[in-house]
């Protein structure tokens, strides 16, 4: 009996398949990458962790303890973002998921995935969420009762705000993203990034 294959397996190679032309060095000049020493792989950041990008070996690997491979839908993510890094610079200007090409058509599902799972998870701990963005060494911004930047990849923030409801008004949260975001990724990718950090949030906050 053949193995099962994971779901992921062909879309990752694919992933690495298409990222076979990226330059490890060229990648850590245009990002402002180190590389991991005596090496040819650069380390991203991803959240709050960083990882080493083997384009040889097509591995990533988060560094530190235990050598542990980034999941393969982060993975993708990242070679995509690797990929078409170098297309945009940061507009500084903020938009939400809805802003982006057929972001209007998808938005129910990211909610659903995102602001709905914040606001439920957070309505009532805005401390807690404060803390979380503390200890992703979030930017704090002034946006809403808590409000915090977090760099997905580099040059890739990703804003998260929460205001607090009371009696007659629920609690509310929004994902906010760079304008340009668009230029780098497709709007399927930044949906999964919205959805990859709040389950980051979610999993701090139970931890």
């Amino acid at each position: 009996m053949e193995p099962k294959k994971s779901a992921n397996l062909e879309p990752l190679r694919g992933a690495w398949e298409r990222a076979a032309y990226l330059n490890p060095k060229h990648l850590s000049e245009t990002l402002d990458l180190s590389m991991v020493p005596g090496t040819k792989k650069p380390i991203l950041r991803v959240m709050d962790k960083d990882c080493s990008v083997d384009f040889e070996s097509r591995t990533m690997k988060y560094l530190g303890p235990g050598d542990q491979e980034v999941p393969p839908h982060l993975q993708i993510l990242a070679l995509h973002y690797l990929e078409g890094a170098g297309k945009a610079q940061l507009a500084n200007r903020l938009v939400t998921f809805r802003d982006f090409e057929g972001g209007a058509i998808y938005y129910p599902a990211f909610k659903a995935r995102t602001i709905d799972v914040i606001v439920k998870e957070f309505g009532d701990k805005p401390e807690l969420l404060r803390r979380i963005g503390e200890a992703m060494r979030s930017e704090l911004v002034d946006l809403g009762s808590v409000g915090f930047k977090v760099n997905f990849f580099p040059r890739m923030p990703v804003v998260v705000v929460l205001w607090l409801g009371d009696e007659e008004v629920p609690a509310a949260a929004n994902m906010l993203f760079d304008s340009n975001a668009g230029k780098v990724l497709p709007t399927e990718d930044i949906s999964i990034m919205g959805g990859a950090l709040t389950r980051r949030l979610v999993k701090l906050a139970r931890a």
